[in-house]
């Protein structure tokens, strides 16, 4: 079951362009900017199962890894004996967004803007991708979860206190 209380959508979306800072909020902690959403699609027993498909699987299974091994055994396949609590997919719009997440349990990537990526790039955007539906907000230029693609593929500190902070609220 999601922890999804209000009928409205909230989407976090990773743009080229800056989004409006009320759909998260940052903390200072121990030298570690945390930031966070106000929701995640992480469900009761601590586990985000995806299903769906996507062209940029190989950058969706690396943003897994990079995840992964940080915190072992919460992002996992879709199977018939769990619920799926984020969907997979892609779409094709002119515009500066390279992926979006929702807090109605989809992962969509762009196909327009991710097309021109490099593999690094692509991997960011789906790392901070995942990153937001683990329940984190964006941060700074030297994180994955900054609000502007870049070629980071590795969790800074400021990405990892932030996943600490939101496992604690699974």
């Amino acid at each position: 079951m999601h922890k999804v209380t209000k009928k409205i959508v909230t989407i976090a979306a990773l743009t080229i362009l800056s989004l409006h800072s009320s759909l998260f909020f940052s903390l200072q902690a121990s030298a570690a900017t945390t930031s966070l959403l106000s929701w995640d699609l992480v469900d009761s027993t601590k586990h985000l199962e995806w299903g769906g498909s996507t062209a940029y699987q190989n950058s969706f299974n690396a943003g897994v890894n990079t995840w992964e091994n940080y915190k072992f055994g919460i992002i996992r396949p879709d199977y018939v004996s769990t619920i799926e609590d984020v969907t997979l997919s892609d779409y094709y719009e002119v515009s500066t967004t390279a992926g979006v997440t929702s807090s109605a349990g989809t992962l969509k990537f762009n196909e327009y803007r991710m097309n021109t990526y490099s593999s690094n790039q692509k991997q960011n955007v789906a790392t901070h991708e995942l990153g937001h539906a683990l329940g984190l907000g964006h941060n700074t230029s030297s994180d994955v979860m900054y609000m502007y693609v870049t070629s980071i593929t590795t969790l800074s500190a400021n990405d990892k206190a932030s996943y600490d902070l939101a496992y604690k609220k699974y």
